[in-house]
């Protein structure tokens, strides 16, 4: 097909014309990330989509970049120069803790930061002089990248460029941060990150469903796997325990739960999302498994590691640690992006061996009082 001919689809189907669509090449970067890489050239856009799709590595991936009136109404997009970047902006509130996307701008690339904060200030409803930090969101997976942009050197020089993501808030140098729980942009991107979505039910596909339920977990009993070793936590109770799970490549749902295993007299699970939730990672986190069950307002301290077991080598074993408050709203914490899937499924790195997985939790807790 023709691009001209796909640009008339796309203004039949979201009624932008023809001649108020921009197209960006949606590509994907060295730290995985994908972001509008450059905008079609007039020549390009005389060609198929066939010949676009060759010449981006067999893949095609498009940005449609639209200008909008006041009104809603579409308007031809202004030229870009080279000298043009195209920058998106989100606006986080350490007091609300939530993020949103708040528009995207057009700068000079020998420009600064600085001379957009009025510009940030009025798309969020601030008053021009209003003192606002900026940071850059570089990447989010497998780990958070995220750094203060310093607002006195050119974006060439704070090495921002087309497709790149700033995030910008009030300033806290007059407030005192410790009233907030994520006082800055990288702390509560850290948060999200490790925060597990608030899912109560396994979802298997209707299409997946057994007609019994699969024998392929084994888990070890919570008196045998479990040792009870003092950790750095007041008036401790700790103990490990391990997930075997067999027929691991065969798994066939979106989430898996362990049975349930007490330490410190609270009832704890391990999670998975096998396939990655959401990620192209193992994502693993622990489970206040009777929350549904607890007094309004209950809250559990807890430190612990979740570790995949290298059954090779122990020394390659993958262990992470963290600590959390749990409670109604966050009964799930650990890591969403906790070891990426093609390394747990390399034949040759001994994170699966005759399709078994083991994972094991060691977990210490405040006991009640």
């Amino acid at each position: 097909m023709p691009f001209t001919q796909l640009k008339e689809e796309v203004a039949k189907e979201l009624g932008i014309p023809v001649q108020f669509q921009r197209y960006w090449i949606w590509a994907k970067r060295q730290n995985h990330t994908y972001r509008p890489d450059r905008a079609l050239t007039a020549h390009e856009e005389t060609q198929s989509v066939g010949q676009l799709r060759d010449r981006n590595s067999a893949e095609l991936k498009l940005f449609l970049d639209v200008e909008l009136c006041l009104d809603l109404r579409p308007f031809p997009p202004p030229e870009k120069t080279k000298e043009d970047i195209l920058l998106f902006f989100k606006f986080y509130d350490p007091l609300k803790e939530k993020i949103r996307y708040v528009g995207r701008l057009f700068v000079k690339e020998s420009g600064k930061p600085m001379e957009i904060l009025t510009k940030l200030n009025e798309l969020v409803g601030f008053s021009p002089d209003e003192e606002i930090e900026l940071f850059e969101e570089i990447k989010f997976e497998p780990n958070v990248m995220c750094e203060h942009i310093d607002g006195n050197q050119s974006f060439r020089d704070c090495e921002i460029g087309d497709g790149d993501i700033i995030c910008f808030q009030k300033s806290l140098r007059n407030h005192v941060s410790e009233q907030y729980r994520f006082p800055e942009v990288p702390s509560f991107l850290e948060y999200v990150h490790n925060r597990q979505p608030e899912e109560h039910q396994m979802v298997v596909p209707i299409s997946d469903s057994p007609t019994k339920i699969p024998q392929t977990i084994k888990v070890a009993p919570a008196d045998t796997a479990s040792t009870v070793d003092a950790q750095a936590v007041d008036d401790p109770a700790s103990a490990q325990f391990t997930w075997t799970i067999d027929n691991f490549s065969r798994l066939n749902v979106k989430k898996l739960y362990s049975e349930v295993f007490n330490v410190g007299g609270y009832k704890w699970r391990i999670l998975i999302f096998p396939k990655g939730n959401k990620v192209d990672c193992l994502s693993i986190y622990l489970d206040v498994a009777d929350s549904a069950s607890l007094p309004y307002g209950w809250s559990k301290y807890a430190q612990f590691s979740l570790a995949v077991h290298n059954q090779i080598q122990n020394k390659f074993t993958v262990r992470k640690d963290t600590q959390h408050q749990f409670n109604e709203r966050e009964k799930d914490w650990g890591f969403t992006s906790f070891m990426l899937l093609s390394d747990l499924c390399h034949p040759e790195k001994g994170y699966i061996m005759d399709d078994t997985v083991i994972i094991e939790a060691d977990v210490a807790v405040r006991k009640a009082n």
